[in-house]
């Protein structure tokens, strides 16, 4: 825990890993946007403790937004098999009744941009289950670039600010974002159902 509470400790650590500091944590953001169970979040906060704030912000971004065109991309190409792969039965039904039909592309976009924009939803699962959908991938991209960057600045400033914290409330702030975690996990249906009504709504009125 010292090495995270001490900026210097930290800029030499990562200065000894050389290339390999910043591709690392690339490579974990572009995976988690996929496939890996890691805390996005988390991991962004983590970005900007070791890397600062533009390197940290623009990597984590930058990787997300690559997570999310692969994801999309196998889904669109390879289907429902690509989604069971990533999900449970369970799950890809319950994404599949949320993103609607495929003719519901209006809809498909004012889900995808609420989900991506809201935090503790699950985005990325998202990005994979409209690879379903008709949505065009110009219209998926155009909403990824426009949405991803506000939570990933958030955190990273988040994590850059973490350096100018006494130790007691680092960890106590770690502690509450943890505790957030955990309730967005807990109340996931209800946001998720939250976000449905909400998608809804805006499909009606934009009609």
């Amino acid at each position: 825990m010292d090495i995270f509470l001490n900026q210097e400790a930290l800029e030499n650590f990562m200065s000894n890993l050389g290339f390999w500091g910043p591709l690392v944590f690339f490579l974990l953001q572009v995976l988690q946007a996929i496939i890996v169970p890691i805390p996005g979040n988390l991991l962004t906060v983590a970005g900007g403790v070791m890397f600062g704030l533009w390197p940290g912000f623009l990597l984590a971004y930058t990787a997300n937004v690559v997570g999310s065109i692969i994801g999309f991309s196998i889904v669109r190409k390879v289907g429902k098999a690509a989604m069971v792969k990533f999900l449970s039965v369970d799950q890809f039904d319950k994404y599949k009744r949320m993103i609607g039909t495929e003719s519901a592309n209006s809809r498909t976009k004012i889900l995808l941009i609420l989900t991506v924009l809201l935090p503790f939803l699950p985005s990325d699962f998202m990005c994979l289950a409209v690879g379903l959908t008709s949505i065009s991938f110009r219209a998926f991209l155009l909403i990824v670039i426009i949405c991803r960057p506000w939570g990933q600045f958030a955190a990273t400033l988040l994590g850059v600010g973490s350096f100018n914290m006494p130790p007691g409330m680092f960890i106590a702030l770690i502690a509450a974002v943890i505790a957030v975690c955990a309730a967005g996990v807990f109340y996931a249906p209800r946001l998720e159902s939250w976000t449905v009504r909400w998608a809804n709504r805006l499909t009606d009125r934009f009609k």
